[in-house]
């Protein structure tokens, strides 16, 4: 009976137990095909940048004034016509208005009126000079004749020079219509003018603001604590709301020799090449200065980051619906990015997760 007993536990013993199923390390979760948390997740590719010594700028994109003209009429008058709209590109030399101006007829009256007045004088010297010849004429009266025709020759001369400078070069001569004309190439950025508006060459703001805007300025506001790492030369990172993902960089071009005593900030001048047209004057940026030899260092959005006590970490995809959790050191944190430290275990290229790291964590925090 015994060995039959035991021939039956040994035909009838319980099947083994399958072994258990292979489990993804505890910082790595995937995710099935149908799960909901994949919709709401949005991914980043991890790229490098200077690694900034200061806190971002308040920054302003302005024209810049070497590339830009500011026309007031030469003279009080009246707009007859115009020629240019705001927004046109225009070459220079181009007509912007036609402005009817009396003193400017009347420049005209004064340079024929002293060409007349000078060729009358020349003969008077040329006569004079005859009867000097002849013995019938003093030589003070002689003198006098040609005091008299220099005098006029300047006063054609001073006539002259005044026309020329209300009619630019290759202008035309219309009666008393003054045309304006566009001293540089560039785009209308501002009309101050319509068809019989009254003009007066001290009038508070300009008739046409021109300004080539493939090169602007950024004003910096430069905090006393950073005024060492803004030197003419070094490079400007900032970004504008118009293009939150795109970043821009600047040359500096000009430090402010003084702190202002209102706002203890030293200006700071940022040269901007513009050549794609997307940046506009006037926009508001946020600006970082970096020291000459900063090191290239990995940045992530801020809202990459899950922060516990004094430790952050981020979720990297690894593979299809795999994502790992690494612990990352933050050099330097503003409120729009992140730059890790140099042994952090992210490299350029890896796929960041920017929203949705508190979905994975908590499903992550289930399975554990």
């Amino acid at each position: 009976m015994i060995g039959g007993t035991s021939a039956w536990h040994l035909g009838h013993s319980k099947p083994a137990a399958p072994a258990d199923k292979a489990r993804p390390p505890a910082n790595r979760l995937v995710l099935p095909e149908e799960a909901g948390q994949l919709a709401f997740l949005k991914l980043e590719t991890a790229s490098t940048a200077a690694l900034p010594g200061s806190e971002p700028m308040n920054a302003r994109l302005q024209l810049a004034d070497d590339l830009t003209a500011r026309i007031f009429p030469p003279l009080a008058g009246r707009v007859v016509s115009l020629s240019a709209a705001l927004g046109d590109e225009v070459k220079a030399g181009t007509p912007l208005a036609i402005v009817d101006a009396p003193d400017f007829g009347q420049a005209i009256a004064d340079l024929r009126k002293a060409e007349a007045d000078s060729q009358q004088k020349a003969k008077a010297l040329g006569r004079a000079k005859l009867l000097y010849e002849g013995e019938a004429l003093a030589r003070r009266d002689l003198e006098a004749a040609e005091a008299d025709a220099q005098a006029s020759g300047a006063e054609v001369e001073r006539a002259r020079l005044r026309l020329a400078n209300l009619t630019p070069a290759g202008g035309r001569i219309e009666g008393q219509r003054l045309v304006l004309r566009a001293p540089l190439a560039g785009i209308v950025v501002d009309r101050q003018a319509n068809p019989g508006t009254e003009v007066r060459p001290d009038a508070a703001n300009p008739l046409f603001v021109i300004s080539d805007l493939r090169r602007l300025w950024l004003s910096i506001d430069l905090p006393e604590k950073a005024a060492a790492l803004a030197r003419p030369g070094e490079a400007v990172n900032f970004k504008v709301d118009a293009y939150p993902d795109s970043d821009f960089t600047g040359r500096v071009e000009r430090v402010g020799a003084v702190v202002d005593p209102a706002t203890r900030r030293i200006p700071v001048r940022a040269v901007v090449d513009n050549a794609d047209g997307r940046l506009k004057p006037e926009m508001f940026a946020r600006a970082t200065l970096s020291a000459p030899d900063a090191a290239q260092v990995i940045r992530l959005p801020v809202s990459a980051l899950l922060t516990g006590g004094l430790s952050a970490q981020v979720f990297v995809q690894v593979g299809p619906r795999e994502f790992e959790r690494r612990a990352v050191g933050i050099a330097r944190q503003d409120a729009e990015f992140a730059y890790l430290t140099a042994a952090s275990p992210i490299k350029a290229g890896d796929i960041v997760v920017i929203r949705g790291a508190l979905l994975l964590a908590s499903e992550l925090a289930q399975g554990e």
